[in-house]
């Protein structure tokens, strides 16, 4: 968040031993800890805009529902259902959680295409209809994310259910994708704390991401982080918008 001119603070939910194949185990911290940080930061650091990530837990979930409750900001929900590595981050208790009491407050949730399937609980036949779906469990606005799919083009929408974005930005090959998500996320949330409407925090986000695809920190043997450098308004690596 910083190389996008914002401060950025952390709530840990978790504590988690990975590399770049595998997250080996999972701790969550306690709930009076939990707490505690939510407390500390609403005392002294209150956020222009709230991106959340891996909740794991459904206790977890609850304690952060309890805090966004009152809150009337821009939220940014990544819903970290597993890993790039594939294991489970999110228990089916969570899951329920974040749904009835967090969706409702979301400004823009970002999904890939697996966690689409997995949060309306069917393939997706068209991703509009996959949007429409999510969109009738409460959020105001979705950004379905394509990088799943198969093709030399990677292609992501938006939708509010009344206006629609689709962004395009051709493939990057690289191993190191490790966070993409959380980059995605995270970038869309500085935007909008800086004051940027969301259609355009969202393109600002893409075009951060794609820059952070081209520098491989070349770092571990399966799939690697980025390197994170100073955002960069480069014609290049904004998205197509059709």
């Amino acid at each position: 968040m910083t190389a996008l001119g914002v401060h950025g603070c952390s709530v840990i939910t978790a504590i988690t031993a990975q590399n770049t194949h595998a997250v080996l185990a999972i701790a969550p911290v306690s709930k009076s800890m939990l707490r505690a940080q939510l407390q500390a930061l609403k005392t002294d650091l209150p956020p222009a805009a709230i991106k959340t990530g891996m909740l794991g837990q459904a206790e977890t979930c609850r304690i952060v529902a309890d805090f966004l409750h009152p809150m009337n900001i821009p939220l940014v929900c990544d819903p970290v259902l597993q890993s790039t590595s594939g294991s489970t981050l999110l228990e089916s208790a969570a899951r329920e959680i974040l749904i009835q009491q967090i969706f409702p407050k979301v400004t823009v949730l970002t999904p890939n295409l697996p966690e689409v399937e997995a949060l309306i609980n069917k393939p997706i036949q068209t991703v509009e209809a996959a949007a429409e779906h999510l969109l009738g469990m409460g959020i105001r606005s979705v950004l379905i994310k394509g990088g799943h799919a198969a093709g030399d083009t990677c292609c992501d929408y938006w939708t509010d259910g009344s206006q629609t974005l689709w962004l395009s930005s051709p493939r990057i090959e690289t191993q190191a994708t490790h966070g993409t998500g959380c980059i995605l996320s995270s970038a869309i949330a500085a935007a909008l704390a800086l004051g940027q409407e969301l259609p355009e925090a969202i393109i600002t986000a893409k075009t951060f991401l794609n820059q952070c695809l081209k520098s491989p920190a070349h770092l571990g043997t399966g799939l690697g982080p980025m390197r994170i450098e100073l955002f960069k308004k480069a014609e290049q690596d904004r998205p197509t918008m059709g």
